[in-house]
């Protein structure tokens, strides 16, 4: 009994904080299973920054700065709830020093930054991007080298199929070498592609706080438990 009110207390806690007693978040609360006790420390890599800006949208949307708002938001989150968490990035910027080569140096010390924290989870947020407009959702691309990977995958997909997009259709896939920090990452290791940016609707949720703070919630939800 002690547990399960100090859950809802923490769930309380994190809804008027952050998200101002938003209805959907509400709901979500009422049905995620929050921990309030951290087993390992979550590090979270709001993909691209500086010069890199990731893909763009059809309005010429940065992408980085999309992944910077969503990571920021997932943070606060998890401090709320009382999990640990890490950001590799804070600010419109890559990780690299002068004289080093900027996009090979940025993805090494990505890696370099995982690895350096103890008992660590690494999730990467990123937008996608597809020559057909038409294509939409959220998809999640685990590591190989960790079996918890793909239970983390499978579990923020799942919070999002029931919160957010309950027609999403899409599977959740391994990573290969093109994804260079979750085919070399050892700790459990997902990225996720929170839309399209080649799709106008998804495009413009996408640039939207209280929908930047759905998908937070939603990746908070599917991984409590395994942290």
């Amino acid at each position: 009994m002690k547990k399960l009110l100090l859950v809802i207390f923490c769930l309380s806690l994190a809804v008027c904080f952050i998200v101002k007693n938003n209805s959907v978040f509400t709901e979500m609360a009422v049905k995620s299973n929050i921990s309030h006790h951290s087993k390992s420390t979550v590090v979270i890599d709001a993909g691209h920054g500086g010069k890199d800006c990731g893909t763009i949208g059809i309005d010429n949307t940065e992408e980085k700065g999309i992944n910077l708002s969503i990571a920021l938001t997932l943070y606060d989150y998890l401090k709320v709830c009382g999990i640990d968490s890490v950001l590799i990035r804070n600010g419109d910027y890559e990780l690299y020093k002068p004289g080093e080569e900027r996009n090979k140096s940025d993805l090494y010390n990505r890696l370099d930054f995982v690895n350096s924290v103890p008992d660590s989870m690494l999730i990467s947020i990123h937008q996608n991007h597809f020559d057909d407009s038409r294509e939409w959702g959220c998809q999640v691309w685990y590591s190989a080298n960790n079996q918890q990977s793909k239970i983390v995958a499978d579990k923020i997909m799942m919070s999002v199929k029931e919160f957010i997009q309950p027609d999403n259709k899409r599977e959740n896939k391994v990573s290969n070498s093109s994804y260079y920090i979750l085919y070399k990452a050892t700790v459990p290791s997902v990225m996720v592609e929170c839309g399209f940016m080649s799709n106008p609707e998804e495009n413009k949720l996408l640039q939207d706080i209280n929908y930047q703070k759905k998908i937070a919630y939603a990746i908070l939800a599917g991984i409590c438990g395994e942290v």
